[in-house]
């Protein structure tokens, strides 16, 4: 079972050039810790569920694969916040029409939307996290 976050990072990279920076991350906190970028993306996996096996002599799990994806821009201008989230929503929608129904291979479904977040609105950082889904499947015979 490939680690989809760098093909998932490599499709925003290829067809988001509006984004300074795409990055993976450990988790939320070490993008918050870190230096963020106006017009950044991070990308990691969030949470992994399965379901329990069907199978009677063998395992077989669904698995369903949650990646979040962090938005950031950057308006001093605007102390309400409603620039930055005016810029957040244009990257926002080029994200979901980037990952919206594309697979990222073959052993995985393609990514639906999740929802999405307001994650935080401090020193002029607009900050949104949106989630996408996609499910796997692993085998013990």
């Amino acid at each position: 079972m490939p680690n989809l976050r760098p093909l998932i990072e490599s499709r925003i990279r290829t067809q988001i050039p509006a984004f300074k920076e795409v990055a993976g991350a450990a988790d939320m906190a070490n993008v918050m810790a870190g230096r963020l970028t106006d017009s950044g993306c991070y990308i990691f996996q969030e949470r992994v569920t399965a379901a329990e096996s069907q199978l009677a002599n063998a395992i077989m799990q669904r698995l369903t694969v949650t990646f979040a994806v962090l938005v950031v821009v950057r308006n001093v201008k605007d102390a309400r916040g409603g620039d930055a989230a005016d810029a957040s929503y244009t990257l926002q929608a080029a994200l979901k029409t980037a990952l919206l129904g594309w697979c990222p291979e073959a052993g995985a479904d393609p990514l639906e939307y999740g929802g999405g977040a307001l994650v935080s609105f401090a020193n002029g950082f607009f900050i949104w996290k949106d989630t996408f889904i996609t499910h796997q499947f692993i085998r013990a015979i």
